[in-house]
């Protein structure tokens, strides 16, 4: 796994859970913006977390501000599911780092990733 682009997310992740959140934020989910040279990353909070229902992270009560943190497609694979792949493991790495931002997305009920328009994939949920 890329380290200094791992170390780059991480340190996005921390910034943006760094801010003050709102209340009732019960699942995270990271949007992937695919464009012809990069993945672009933006977190969302939402209130509510239903596995049944594909789209309760578009009911957001939070957003990463931008910029969207950038992952250029040529370090995480050749093809979007490499991409979605790739990605989604080093979010479970940032998430089992002993870190004040993985703490605060554990303290929510799931973490998932996915395309804006495309499917959510969960990354991990609370037991």
């Amino acid at each position: 796994m890329n380290t200094p682009l791992f170390a780059d997310l991480a340190a996005w992740i921390d910034s943006v859970l760094s801010a003050p959140l709102p209340e009732g934020i019960a699942a995270f989910h990271f949007n992937l913006y695919d464009s012809s040279t990069t993945y672009d990353l933006e977190l969302v909070g939402a209130p509510t977390y239903d596995p049944e229902d594909s789209d309760w992270a578009c009911d957001d009560i939070f957003m990463s501000s931008s910029p969207r943190f950038e992952i250029a497609s040529e370090a995480v694979g050749p093809d979007w599911e490499a991409g979605l792949q790739a990605i989604s493991q080093m979010i479970l790495r940032y998430l089992d780092a002993a870190s004040a931002g993985a703490s605060r997305l554990k303290a929510a009920r799931a973490v998932s990733l996915g395309f804006v328009d495309g499917d959510l994939h969960l990354v991990w949920r609370a037991e």
